[in-house]
């Protein structure tokens, strides 16, 4: 199972010791709809879980992710 951050660092193309739970949209110029959207797919897939339309929708920050998968029971 791949780490979040690498799969942050893997999507977004930011240095792993510049990841913090609040960074967002306005932090990331790779964070964009697409590339947001594929990240969720592929955390999804890692992960074994599912997210509801109103969570993806909800998550403003990469700390709001981190806390569907601590709400699905994933350890992060």
């Amino acid at each position: 199972m791949k780490d979040f951050n690498a799969l942050v660092t893997e999507h977004f193309k930011i240095a792993a010791e510049s990841i913090s739970d609040t960074l967002s949209a306005k932090d990331i110029p790779e964070w964009d709809s697409m590339n947001y959207l594929l990240f969720i797919a592929d955390v999804e897939k890692e992960y074994s879980v599912s997210f509801t339309m109103d969570e993806v929708l909800g998550a403003q920050t990469l700390g709001d992710i981190k806390n569907m998968l601590r709400a699905k029971s994933i350890t992060i």
